[in-house]
């Protein structure tokens, strides 16, 4: 048989499958490696069977890949990883899954929610915790019902019982801090839509619910819109009983984002002290204003002393003393999506500090940005930078719009003000690159968003600052990937 006939044989015994005929595309299957087991004729017989639940005869199929040698793609080995898992080899599909390296996020997903289930079923609850945090690294993906399944999956049971006394590092808690946790809960909120169930999953629920559900995707089953119609008691059962698993277990990722948040918070006075020292004004004026708006007990009359700060330190104070409100409304953004109402009603009723303060007019030239006035953004961009001439935040913002106004000149000598630490960060080389060769360049706040817990990185806007400051602090610990 020739390469072409066995791939069309392959290809047919694949389509039979997807139609619901079984036993027609086993047949098939079997009879290709009974006559021409070639590799691909194996690899085949590994997804066929797995979608069969047959992962005892995939894993042999597997077996006689992994014998040849060969380099396989991480689609392969996931597949293997997944034949060994449920037939029984917990470890070597473990060791399988550890050495993919995956070639998009998808696999990424797939590979961290697989480690996460096997590091958990093998007593390595700490590796397995960081694994399943990584999963929610990933953002649409085709794979995004994982954020809804990894709270009902069976494999995972006894690690969010064991989270609450499982150590975390501070270099973990930066790491993680910024994860979507608020969004993931609101998935998850709702039973509805139903969570599928794998394999692991059926042995471990009520048997009286498998009359229910119906194969779908590769190992997973659903509830049958036929079988919900014939037996709705069941089917709101199975619900409750979705919910009643799924609830504690939210209860625990809640708790583990106030701890990882804490630790991270607990941080910010240092964080601001260690980028002052380093000259990045605009960084430690965000560690700065993050411990003052979340830190429990924060106070402007209890700040450690933080020299490259002192001016700002005393404007704030001068503020705050002026008008508490004014001051708290403009460093926490409260007129952020509104502003139109900012720049005609909040702004001009603040009283005179609050009114002309650095935050005041870089808040201003975000708002006239947003409603499409640049020549004011700019004018406000420019007057809070010679207010703040340390701060690249100004600058940067400033710069960019004279950069697509053509104003190359008044671009360069702002750009040129900020200090040459500022200038390390590769995102600010690149905007200097491009004005000196007289190109627009954009800071888009999607590709470089302000993080909600602001780490030395600052959303990798100083790529390795966090390391930097693990090292200096003596709190650098390997992690796990």
């Amino acid at each position: 048989m020739s390469q072409d006939d066995i791939a069309s044989r392959i290809e047919e015994a694949l389509a039979l499958l997807d139609i619901g005929l079984e036993q027609e595309s086993e047949s098939i299957i079997q009879s290709l490696l009974a006559h021409t087991p070639t590799a691909e004729v194996h690899s085949a017989a590994i997804y066929i069977f797995n979608r069969l639940g047959r992962f005892i005869r995939a894993s042999v199929s597997a077996d006689v890949l992994l014998d040849q040698k060969r380099i396989l793609p991480a689609e392969e080995l996931l597949r293997i990883a997944l034949a060994f898992n449920f037939s029984g080899r917990l470890q070597e599909a473990y060791d399988i899954e550890k050495s993919i390296s995956p070639e998009n996020n998808e696999q990424s997903l797939v590979r961290l929610y697989g480690l996460a289930c096997k590091a958990n079923r093998l007593g390595r609850h700490a590796e397995s915790l960081i694994h399943l945090l990584g999963c929610f690294s990933f953002q649409n993906t085709e794979a995004g019902d994982a954020h809804r399944k990894i709270f009902l999956d069976s494999e995972l049971s006894s690690l969010w019982e064991k989270i609450p006394s499982i150590p975390l590092t501070l270099r973990q808690a930066m790491r993680y801090c910024n994860l979507p946790f608020d969004e993931i809960l609101a998935l998850n909120e709702s039973v509805f839509p139903l969570r599928c169930v794998d394999q692991m999953d059926m042995h471990a629920m009520p048997t009286k619910f498998h009359a229910l559900l119906r194969p779908v995707y590769a190992t997973c089953f659903e509830v049958a819109p036929a079988a919900e119609a014939a037996n709705p008691a069941l089917a709101a059962e199975f619900a409750t009983w979705q919910a009643a698993v799924v609830a504690p277990r939210l209860d625990a990722f809640r708790a583990l984002r106030e701890r990882i948040a804490s630790m991270v918070l607990d941080q910010q006075l240092t964080f601001a002290q260690f980028q002052a020292a380093k000259g990045r004004f605009g960084c430690a004026r965000n560690h700065l204003i993050c411990h003052l708006l979340q830190s429990p007990g924060a106070s402007l009359a209890n700040l450690p002393e933080i020299p490259l700060l002192r001016p700002l330190i005393e404007e704030f104070r001068a503020q705050e003393a002026e008008c508490p409100e004014s001051f708290r409304t403009l460093i926490a953004w409260a007129h952020r999506d509104e502003p139109e109402k900012f720049l005609r009603d909040v702004l001009p009723e603040m009283p005179l500090l609050n009114r002309t303060s650095g935050y005041a007019l870089l808040a201003a030239g975000c708002m006239h940005y947003r409603l499409g006035d640049t020549a004011a953004a700019i004018e406000s961009w420019s007057a809070c930078a010679r207010k703040w001439p340390l701060d690249d935040a100004p600058v940067m913002n400033a710069a960019m719009l004279l950069s697509g106004e053509k104003r190359w000149d008044e671009a360069t000598q702002l750009i040129n003000r900020l200090p040459d630490e500022c200038m390390k960060s590769l995102l600010w080389k690149r905007a200097q690159h491009a004005i000196s060769e007289r190109r627009t360049f954009s800071l888009s706040s999607k590709t470089n968003p302000t993080p909600r817990i602001p780490t030395p990185t600052f959303g990798n806007l100083y790529s390795g600052a966090d390391e930097e400051f693990l090292v200096e602090h003596k709190q650098f610990t390997p992690i796990v990937c």
